[in-house]
């Protein structure tokens, strides 16, 4: 039969018991407890003490009011045991269920020591060196937790539970290997730790020297699945806090209420080459901390699908330990960012706050990204300074395909949109930017390959490149504050290089004109007043439209830059301000597709003369014109 504890009284809450389970048969001597986290060992020979029941889900915490994950049937087991449970034999069970401040634990294996304080519960699956175990947990308490040891592997399955800890991790796994945490389907399980952490009334060695770092601790690698959903309160530090990986299946719904750091924290699992990848599901955060972060890992972060909502609101600050000023960031990895699937939402409101921050790269293949930063720029010193950032990597910027959008308020310097301190290269999607400063900078290269741009600067560049420039295809706007500022501004105009592609550039000057070794032709036409929403229009002396495009804003004396395929030494061209708009097919920020014009004010009639034709005044700055950069139009 199986041994039941039930703690009921005041006395028996205030003891600390430690006992093994009975069970029916006895373990097999000749078997010895493997170390290899991959090989499980049956403990009681060939019998399998698994009920063939699982335990009732508890249904009475109260459910998550928020957003669900609805990608379930996405959850396809793979091949890889070390991410799926099912691929592993968990034949020995450990159910606990917290009732207030005491708690039950049953199981059938006397190996299995478990250890009771009114409501704070030690599983201990490592004296014995037991293997293949699956913990159940349910029901409530507002001062308890629940803390395993193992040296093997093991399950998790949360079937509704609500922990508060009064002393440290609600959950803690003092393990690691990994652990496969399953959310009952339809459960909510709530977990928070408490604000100050005491010494736990059991370890297993008798002194307390044991990490803890969030309401949900691990020291190994945590897979987490199943279709229910996990709330989680970080009172002391991290919400959700691993030392190993963190990998998330779809149908799970993860939701961070307060974080006092970050809100999943994951240092990383170099042997799998895994940091934090969320295959599916949702993440909602809400993380108030200076310097929070709602993703942060230490190796890479991966996300191929789910949904991503994460807010922050904590301002930067001065970190004494690294000698350098910390921001908060919607995700920032150590490592490289990848987006391949899913939408990721992020919104920062305290001073110098990032939406998406590398140390290494960041590239975007697919899915729909949306960032936003209202706060203002940190100063500790002059050269101690944060400033706000759509999305930044110290290393290459990638756009490949799906669809970026970035929104930049705050109104201080440094506040860009896309920012790389090395290259960033736009193969496909479409990327809309609306900054303060920069909309996009890179400090040595940009490169166009296809995909939609659109980059809107109020006080700085719409697209700034420190280095240089190549255009081979795509759709590129770029539109640039007052002078001297400018749609588009390349420091090396000899390698401002146009091969393809249509590009138009709409700002206070021409800091920048391509090179004579490009081999697409480009106008640049200054002393432009535009009215905002007023169309402008080129065509060519027949009438063909070669584009139309809205005025975002209202300019005077403006310079206005346009490379197209199109664009001939051999024909005759008219720019058209307030032109009618009969009919379209699309618009896209402005741009016109497939489009019928009528009327409108001529403003000049060229003919290229060269890879570069200057039509009236352009301004200009540093970089102005570049080599070959001249080439004076002939007005009619």
């Amino acid at each position: 039969m199986k041994y039941r504890l039930i703690i009921i009284s005041a006395i028996m809450v205030m003891a600390a018991t430690l006992v093994s389970c009975e069970i029916t048969v006895s373990t097999n001597p000749d078997i010895s407890p493997s170390e290899n986290d991959d090989v499980i060992h049956d403990d009681n020979g060939d019998k399998d003490d698994t009920p063939t029941t699982s335990p009732e889900a508890d249904n009475t915490i109260e459910p998550w009011l928020g957003t669900w994950a609805e990608d379930k049937d996405n959850d396809i087991v793979g091949e890889n045991e070390d991410f799926f449970y099912e691929l592993n034999s968990f034949h020995h069970r450990v159910t606990v269920t917290y009732h207030g401040d005491s708690a039950t634990v049953e199981c059938a294996n006397s190996d299995i020591r478990y250890h009771i304080d009114g409501a704070y519960v030690a599983i201990d699956m490592k004296t014995n060196g037991v293997s293949g175990v699956e913990i159940i947990a349910s029901g409530t308490t507002k001062n308890g937790a629940l803390k395993i040891y193992s040296d093997h592997k093991y399950k998790l399955l949360l079937n509704g539970v609500d922990i508060t800890s009064q002393q440290g991790p609600a959950i803690n796994s003092q393990s690691k290997k990994r652990i496969y945490l399953d959310l009952g389907e339809g459960t909510t399980n709530r977990l928070t730790d408490a604000s100050i952490y005491s010494d736990d009334s059991f370890t297993l060695t008798g002194v307390f020297n044991e990490d803890r770092k969030g309401a949900l601790f691990a020291e190994g690698n945590v897979i987490l699945s199943g279709y229910g959903a996990l709330v989680v309160s970080g009172r002391q530090r991290h919400a959700i806090a691993t030392d190993g990986c963190y990998y998330q299946r779809p149908g799970t719904t993860v939701a961070i209420l307060e974080s006092y750091k970050n809100g999943i924290h994951a240092n990383g699992d170099s042997d799998d080459g895994t940091g934090i990848y969320i295959g599916g599901g949702v993440v909602s955060a809400t993380i108030g901390s200076a310097a929070g972060k709602g993703l942060k890992c230490d190796m890479d972060i991966v996300i191929d699908g789910g949904s991503i909502e994460i807010t922050t609101t904590g301002n930067a600050y001065y970190d004494s330990e690294e000698g350098d000023t910390s921001s908060s960031a919607g995700i920032k990895a150590d490592g490289n960012i990848r987006i391949n699937g899913g939408y990721v939402y992020t919104t920062s409101s305290g001073s110098g706050g990032k939406g998406l921050n590398a140390d290494g790269s960041i590239e975007v293949n697919d899915g729909i990204v949306e960032v936003s930063t209202s706060g203002g720029r940190y100063s500790y010193t002059s050269q101690l300074t944060s400033s706000p950032k759509g999305i930044k990597a110290d290393g290459d910027i990638r756009i490949n395909g799906g669809s970026v959008s970035i929104t930049v308020t705050g109104r201080s310097e440094g506040s860009e949109g896309l920012e790389s301190k090395s290259s960033i290269t736009f193969n496909g999607g479409d990327t809309v930017i609306n900054a303060y400063d920069d909309a996009i900078n890179a400090a040595s290269a940009i490169t166009v390959n296809g995909g939609r741009i659109y980059a809107c600067a109020s006080n700085n560049d719409g697209i700034d490149s420190n280095g240089t420039m190549e255009i081979y295809g795509g759709l590129i706007i770029g539109i640039g504050g007052n002078a001297p500022e400018a749609g588009i501004d390349i420091d090396r105009s000899d390698m401002f290089r146009v091969y393809g592609g249509t590009a138009i550039g709409l700002g206070g000057s021409l800091q920048s004109t391509p090179s004579t070794a490009s081999t697409q032709n480009s106008v640049a036409y200054g002393g432009v007043t535009l009215n905002e929403g007023s169309t402008l229009v080129l065509a060519t002396d027949e009438g063909t439209l070669l584009w139309a495009f809205d005025a975002p804003r209202t300019i005077s004396g403006a310079t206005l830059f346009f490379t197209l395929p199109e664009l001939t030494t051999s024909e005759s061209y008219t720019i058209y301000g307030n032109s009618a708009i009969s009919s379209y097919s699309d618009i896209w920020h402005g741009w016109y597709y497939d489009a019928i014009y009528e009327g409108g004010t001529s403003l000049t009639t060229f003919t290229p003369t060269s890879v570069v034709t200057t039509i009236g005044s352009v301004g200009g700055g540093p970089g102005g014109g570049g080599p070959g950069g001249g080439g004076g139009g002939r007005p009619r």
